[in-house]
């Protein structure tokens, strides 16, 4: 069981809003699907983090640093738990 983490950003109304959603996974069992435990959105990016439930600072870190390396439209990634192996997933 491991924690997965996903966040986006994008323009609405000329604001942009950032989405930060915090899932369960289970890599260990087959067919089993992510479950998600936490859902952000929020103008103000620490704050959808806060609204997520996502609290570690190194792993708001990291996701805030990978999404603004990715290009000005959408902006999705996945970030494990832990540094060792980081997750893609295609939206």
């Amino acid at each position: 069981m491991e924690n997965i983490y996903n966040a986006y950003s994008k323009v609405i109304h000329g604001q942009t809003y950032f989405f930060v959603k915090k899932y369960l996974s289970f890599p260990e069992f087959n067919n089993v699907p992510d479950v998600l435990v936490g859902y952000g959105m929020h103008v103000d990016f620490d704050k959808a983090c806060k609204i997520a439930m996502i609290n570690n600072q190194e792993i708001k870190d990291r996701l805030r640093k990978m999404e603004q390396e990715q290009a000005p439209q959408a902006k999705i990634f996945n970030l494990p738990a832990h540094p060792a192996g980081v997750h893609r997933r295609a939206k």
